[in-house]
């Protein structure tokens, strides 16, 4: 018996050793000597579409977070603007920029609330876990400025997150954080409820014949982006709303109102663009490599 327990103590001392040797080892492995690590500002170079329906789908919030993002055209916008148009080469510069701010502090929020207690972000070579989380994560993958220090995690309660970017949509996010349930039925990651705040939004009723139509209750009503902080600013966005609406459909201002509701936060919209990230950067292709 006591060469058994002399066997176990060496054994957990060794495997001890062996994980504080690898953890120290890794971070200088990922630092490839052919390349430099990419900053925040490379990385961000290609800003993702999730990103940029973040500021359509949450523009009060979005312009809180970053103030200095105004020229960054939405999708819908730049539709309008001609080719040629300087304001593409602004809105381009701006995006970069409010991307690679949005990405170290949806980082930041992750490491300070524990994200990465209960989420893992390596993929391991073993139990089949390519097949569950994707490829087997390679040094050169970690090989920027986000991955210092690296994110491996303590435990994996939940998924790995590795390549958890443009998996699901910034609404599910959003919905996932308020209520891990109504997402994933089998989750037991808690509420994050103090990522929303309070405030007023205008929302418009669905036309009575359509519902009546459709077995609808006529007071069926749909948001229009952007969660106001008071009732006023909900009440001028109305307004402004009311007095953009189509001639053609001059009826579905009749239909406009103000209601209280709530919305994610400055913190939730850069976490989202963190985790929307993770998985999307390549490192740019070595000389030699196939």
């Amino acid at each position: 018996m006591d060469r058994l327990q002399n066997v176990l103590l060496i054994a957990g001392i060794g495997c001890f050793v062996f994980s504080v040797l690898l953890s120290g080892l890794y971070p200088y492995m990922i630092t490839d000597a052919r390349e430099a690590e990419a900053t925040i500002e490379e990385v961000a170079q290609d800003v993702s579409t999730d990103f940029c329906e973040l500021k359509a789908a949450y523009p009060v919030v979005f312009a809180k977070a970053f103030p200095d993002s105004g020229d960054a055209l939405t999708f819908e916008t730049l539709s309008t603007v001609p080719a040629n148009d300087p304001r593409r080469a602004k809105s381009e510069e701006v995006w970069r920029k409010t991307y690679a701010d949005a990405l170290q502090r949806g980082r930041d929020v992750y490491i300070s609330d524990a994200c990465w207690h209960c989420h893992s972000q390596f993929v391991r070579p073993v139990a089949n876990e390519d097949i569950r989380f994707g490829p087997v994560s390679t040094t050169r993958q970690d090989n920027n400025a986000l991955q210092r220090p690296v994110l491996w995690g303590t435990r994996r309660i939940g998924p790995d997150l590795t390549y958890e970017g443009g998996k699901r949509s910034n609404d599910w996010h959003v919905a996932h954080f308020f209520d891990p349930k109504s997402t994933s039925p089998d989750s037991i990651m808690p509420n994050f409820s103090f990522y929303f705040r309070d405030g007023f939004e205008v929302r418009r009723r669905i036309d009575p014949e359509k519902a009546d139509f459709g077995g609808l209750s006529p007071d069926v009503s749909y948001p229009f982006p952007g969660l106001h902080d008071t009732e006023s600013e909900a009440d001028a966005a109305l307004k402004d709303i009311a007095a953009n609406i189509d001639s053609n459909l001059a009826s579905e201002a009749t239909r406009l109102f103000v209601a209280e509701a709530q919305g994610p936060d400055e913190k939730l919209i850069c976490l989202i663009a963190y985790l929307q990230w993770l998985g999307t950067w390549q490192p740019p292709a070595l000389e030699g490599d196939e």
